[in-house]
């Protein structure tokens, strides 16, 4: 049996023990983590199935770094950000809200954010309200959607030529 990455042989459920979560008031951060062999596959990164909510009644204070897809319908003041290299996404639901910056590949955003938003695609729904700039590769905006900030184009870096030296 496996209790948080912990095997037990013993099937006495006695036996079990649980690993409680690091406490830390002066440095508060929460982490969905996943374990390095998940993220690695024949050599190449894997795409993450996971995905992860935050309930409507639920208050996060502390940064969340995450692989695989995170839904946000409850209070996040933190920021946002995914593993390096993962193909992850956010959305951000009707009653969610983020006091804090997103940077993921995709985000889709139908709630509230109070901070910047850096993906390569961004969807603001029609409820949408940003308060900070939004950075996109690709951008479709819903009628209805409300920035206070900047709307900033960034190109990929792959798509920008090398310079040669001759």
């Amino acid at each position: 049996m496996a209790i948080f990455g912990r095997e037990k042989s013993n099937e006495d459920a006695s036996d079990i023990e649980l690993e409680k979560a690091p406490v830390s008031f002066n440095n508060p951060a929460s982490s969905v983590i996943p374990k390095p062999a998940a993220l690695v596959k024949d050599g190449k990164l894997a795409k993450s199935s996971s995905t992860t909510l935050i309930a409507r009644d639920t208050e996060i204070f502390g940064d969340i770094k995450f692989s695989g897809n995170l839904e946000v319908e409850g209070h996040v003041v933190g920021n946002v950000i995914c593993n390096p290299g993962s193909e992850s996404s956010v959305r951000i639901l009707e009653n969610g809200r983020v006091e804090g910056d997103i940077q993921v590949p995709r985000a889709a955003v139908n709630g509230d954010v109070k901070g910047n938003v850096r993906a390569s695609t961004v969807e603001l729904a029609a409820k949408a309200k940003v308060e900070g700039n939004v950075n996109y590769e690709m951008l479709e905006m819903v009628k209805g959607a409300q920035v206070n900030g900047n709307l900033v184009y960034t190109q990929k870096p792959e798509n920008a030529k090398p310079f040669k030296k001759e």
